[in-house]
């Protein structure tokens, strides 16, 4: 004879599937109980072996789904999963970030590399850190033409660069731009005001060589016709 499975979920609404490990897989339908209670009622055949392993897997929208395993017991017509294997579903990683959208604007990508709390700029490694920051998203989101503005021993600088300015070279809005308000005081943010036409003697980019300090003036300056400026 038939044996029935009874059993609860929450939600009510979940899917159910038994799997005898014998084979087949038994599809759960709607029951209520004497009280009225609303459940699962899986009716395994006449024929399936007790006493042997089978798994109940559980599935709902906006639920992440559940196995258990155990032995499918059954006599007198009723079937209990005497559950001895418990499996914990992983929590998903979380999805990267969407990065924000600026349209190229120049203030909106500075806006964003401060959005992303990880620079500090009441120091001033923090504020040269934040300037490297937005240099290489400026180039990457704006125009290559952005570079960092040369400093010599002796001049407020970070790494042989402005610590707190970059230069777009040529281009629409060209200029030399000073990119934090306040600098290295706890007041300081970010801003985007121009301080004067592009210098091409002091424009430079981050040199792509491991190991080889900025504070040096670079040997090539890379000029709009593609010729280099002679170092002095």
């Amino acid at each position: 004879m038939p044996f029935a499975f009874v059993f609860y979920t929450n939600p009510q609404d979940a899917t159910a599937t038994l799997k005898p490990d014998a084979g087949g897989a038994i599809e759960a339908i709607p029951y209520s109980d004497a009280s009225g209670r609303a459940g699962h009622l899986c009716t395994v055949a006449d024929g399936v072996p007790s006493g042997h392993g089978a798994e109940l897997n559980l599935e709902a929208p906006g639920y992440l789904p559940q196995r258990v395993r155990g032995f499918l017991v059954l006599k007198d017509g009723v079937a209990r999963l005497q559950v001895d294997d418990y499996t914990l579903n992983a929590v998903p990683e979380a999805p990267a970030p969407t990065p924000p959208t600026t349209g190229g604007d120049p203030f909106a990508i500075i806006n964003a590399v401060y959005a992303t709390g990880q620079y500090n700029l009441a120091t001033h490694e923090g504020c040269g850190q934040f300037t490297e920051g937005c240099l290489a998203a400026l180039m990457a989101q704006a125009s290559p033409m952005w570079g960092h503005i040369l400093k010599t021993p002796g001049q407020n600088q970070y790494q042989g660069h402005a610590v707190d300015a970059l230069m777009l070279l040529a281009g629409p809005g060209n200029g030399i731009f000073d990119i934090i308000q306040s600098s290295v005081s706890p007041e300081a943010k970010p801003q985007y005001i121009r301080q004067g036409d592009p210098d091409p003697d002091l424009w430079y980019q981050p040199t792509a060589t491991k190991g080889v300090s900025l504070v040096a003036r670079p040997t090539k300056f890379v000029h709009l016709t593609g010729l280099p400026y002679a170092d002095a």
